[in-house]
């Protein structure tokens, strides 16, 4: 077994039939979120129904990008391999301009340098042919 076999591989997120205009969108380099038909509220993750009024149904809407760090944590081992591999971990939590907040990671910002209320951008980061992630960076 060589050194490359030894390498964990990435956790990946399921794509299902719910989420797969996300991660189409996402291979894009757009961001999509499901927005109601019945509220106009911005949901995410994907759901079946809106949280506010309960409507089944939705249209997917593509929204800004632009976002602000609302929080962080580190992860230290005991991680997946994959995160051991690269501990500590940085995870983001962000609020985007929409007013949702999602988990992700943020790309050539080094943690020393997150504060709450940094000026972000999504990014895009490519895994393969299925799954591109939705990451964030510094606002230009």
């Amino acid at each position: 077994m060589s050194g490359h076999d030894m390498i964990a591989a990435r956790p990946l997120p399921e794509i299902t039939p719910l989420t797969e205009p996300f991660w189409s969108a996402a291979r894009e380099g757009r961001l999509l979120l499901q927005r109601c038909d019945g509220c106009a509220a911005y949901r995410f993750p994907p759901q079946v129904a809106c949280g506010h009024c309960g409507s089944r149904h939705a249209t997917w809407a593509q929204v800004t990008g632009r976002a602000t760090l609302w929080s962080w944590t580190v992860g230290y081992p005991p991680l997946l391999p994959y995160f051991a591999e690269r501990a500590p971990w940085p995870v983001a939590v962000v609020q985007l301009e929409e007013g949702l907040r999602m988990a992700t990671n943020l790309v050539d910002v080094p943690v020393e340098e997150y504060e709450i209320g940094l000026l972000l951008e999504a990014a895009f980061e490519r895994i393969d042919d299925e799954v591109t992630l939705v990451v964030f960076r510094r606002a230009l």
